[in-house]
């Protein structure tokens, strides 16, 4: 069996010469060198630590896989100084925990300390821990270029732990739309710089999810900065979009409707920093509209629509959220309203204002006010129709029960 073994790679040896080579090769993983490594790790009641040099003009990619039930949570600090460089939860995929560090210009020695997000949970006298890969990936570290942007411009790029810039001429009057759009673990954050450094508007969440969005209406001429990065310590890839230019809204915030009329606007989210769009309008009826529902046709439908003209990395996903109520000396007072009346995010609210049809005030006080739900934003549409539409399950009676209590608060 031996012989016949030696026999036949002969065979096949000399077979090998008189056949054409093969493009691929197989590679022998024993002998060969890598920019990854992984090491097993456990906790068992106290953090595990690793010391490891980052090369001179690299970025190590820090990753700590659980292969248990260990929520993981790395911290990274400077061997010599002590000082936190970074730390991270879960900014690897799922609960796993990921960090990018920077050898500098002369390598940098690090610790990085593996535990357990629980520990801070325990009380005396229980465990946590769990196993995991230390899995560590270098790369060459490539400085980003400041790059020139204009209206519409799409571009990608990393953030590795200092921003990427992005220089933007402007005209007095011009708004500026930007998009930060994570491709990853990076938690995006925008700032937008004058020609001093001076950050003059910044967003974090502004946009769908984690993503920043960012609106400005430039009162002088120049040349501006975007600042593309990562909130905190996080890290990634990410596209950055400058929107198509477009001119301000007009949008006052009292209007007027009447049956059958279409109004449309664009609404900024309740959590974000865009001064050029409003976050809430108010709409009064028309004096034909107040007509109609005291000579008897109360009964309408108002409608919320999120716009199909919305671009979503720039707020277009709009959760549509109408309140009906009154301009009072204190305030608005909400009597009822609907988010998600019409069986979609879109909002519908059927009410029966003809029994307000004997108290002229409060009719002259009536007013609607819209706005995004959450931290949505974007454009939409609002209609009032004759006639009371059934509403989604649940909702029936709710409307006409707020105008009934208003009637007899009044009384």
């Amino acid at each position: 069996m031996r012989f016949g073994f030696h026999k036949t790679a002969l065979l096949i040896g000399a077979a090998a010469l008189l056949t054409p080579a093969v493009v691929s090769a197989q590679v022998n993983l024993d002998q060969a060198e890598s920019d990854v490594r992984v090491f097993q790790g456990n906790i068992d009641g106290e953090p595990a630590t690793f010391e490891v040099t980052v090369p001179a003009g690299s970025v190590m990619q820090i990753d700590v896989l659980s292969t248990s039930d260990l929520d993981p949570i790395v911290t990274v600090t400077d061997a010599a100084s002590g000082e936190v460089i970074a730390e991270d939860d879960d900014g690897g995929d799922e609960l796993n925990s990921r960090v990018r560090i920077r050898g500098e210009e002369d390598g940098r020695r690090i610790v990085i300390s593996v535990n357990s997000y629980d520990a801070s949970w325990t009380e005396s006298g229980e465990s946590f821990g769990g196993s995991f890969d230390l899995r560590l990936a270098t790369s060459t570290y490539t400085a980003p270029v400041t790059r020139t942007v204009t209206y519409g411009a799409r571009e990608t790029g990393s953030v590795q732990g200092e921003p990427n810039l992005f220089t933007f001429e402007a005209q007095a009057g011009d708004m500026i739309e930007v998009a930060l759009l994570s491709e990853g673990e990076l938690d995006p954050y925008l700032e937008l710089r004058d020609a001093s450094g001076e950050a003059i508007a910044m967003d974090d969440d502004g946009g769908n999810g984690l993503n920043s969005l960012l609106r400005h209406t430039f009162d002088d001429a120049g040349t501006y900065t975007i600042a593309a990065m990562g909130y905190g310590e996080s890290q990634g890839d990410f596209t950055l979009r400058v929107r198509e230019q477009r001119p301000v809204m007009a949008q006052l915030p009292l209007q007027v409707i009447g049956f059958d009329d279409q109004a449309s606007g664009e609404l900024a989210s309740q959590w974000g920093d865009a001064s050029t769009l409003p976050t809430t309008i108010m709409y009064q009826l028309s004096e034909d509209a107040l007509a109609a529902i005291r000579s008897g046709n109360g009964e309408v439908t108002i409608r919320m629509n999120a716009s199909d003209e919305g671009d979503p990395d720039f707020g277009g996903g709009i959760d549509p959220f109408v309140e009906l109520g009154f301009d009072t000396p204190l305030g608005f007072a909400v009597a009822t309203s609907d988010d998600d009346g019409s069986g979609t995010l879109n909002s519908m609210l059927p009410v029966d204002l003809g029994l307000l049809a004997e108290h002229s005030g409060l009719l002259d006080m009536m007013r609607i006010r819209v706005q995004a739900y959450g931290g949505s934003g974007g454009a939409y549409t609002l209609t009032i129709a004759q006639g009371m539409e059934a509403r989604v399950e649940g909702y029936e009676g709710a409307a006409e029960a707020a105008v009934d209590a208003v009637i007899e608060a009044v009384d």
